[in-house]
Order: structure tokens, then C-alpha cells, then sequence
């Protein structure tokens, strides 16, 4: 069984290709997880919040709050982007950068209202 918090599953991802193939399985129709991230110090292999922000945008998933876990580890909510919801100008700079790299999915697309 695995293990929750706030009554949604905890996930870790050592690399941005164990998330990417996550999301890719996954699409906008799961209610979302939490994802524990490393902190530097504790040297063991994660993917960084700049990562799950990057990626998140990529396939029309949100990061929002974040919870302590651990010494070495903490963890972050995250959600499938509600449908041209709300993205700060940093976040629509990304999805720029992303859609001119071909990166953008329709999902990333339509959450942003692009």
C-alpha cells in the first residue's frame, strides 16, 4: 500500500525522465499527488521544484503547497492545472520557451488557455 498525505498519494521521482513518463501515463484526469523532493544536502537522487515547475507546465499540471517531511526531504502538491486557471507571467514565460523548444502538450496548452 502505498503511503499518503492529506489523502493523496506520496510519489518520488529520482530523474526529470521517471517524471516525464509519469505525466505522459497519468494525463489531467488524476486528482494529483504529492511529490517528495530531496533536498541538497541529502545527496540522494530527485528531480528539483524547477523540474516539477518546467514539466508541470509541459503537461497541464500546478505545484502548490508544500509540506515538510522530513530532515532531508519535503513535499509538494501537485495537480492537474484547472482549465485556463490562473499562471503568473513567469509561468507563461516557460510555456513560451517550451512551446518554441516543441516541448508544450495539448494538455499544457489548453490548461494555460493557449
Amino acid at each position: 500500500m502505498s503511503e499518503e498525505h492529506h489523502g493523496l498519494e506520496i510519489v518520488a521521482f529520482e530523474d526529470i525522465a521517471g517524471l516525464r513518463a509519469w505525466l505522459e501515463e497519468v494525463g489531467t484526469s488524476h486528482p494529483g499527488v504529492w511529490v517528495r523532493l530531496q533536498r541538497a544536502k541529502s545527496r540522494k537522487p530527485s528531480v528539483t521544484f524547477h523540474d516539477l515547475l518546467v514539466e508541470g507546465i509541459t503537461f497541464g499540471w500546478s505545484e502548490s503547497a508544500r509540506h515538510a517531511y522530513d530532515n532531508q526531504s519535503y513535499l509538494q502538491r501537485f495537480t492537474p492545472r484547472r482549465t485556463r486557471g490562473t499562471a503568473s507571467e513567469g509561468n507563461k514565460q516557460i510555456a513560451t520557451e517550451l512551446e518554441e523548444a516543441g516541448r508544450m502538450t495539448d494538455a499544457g496548452r489548453a490548461a494555460l488557455g493557449l
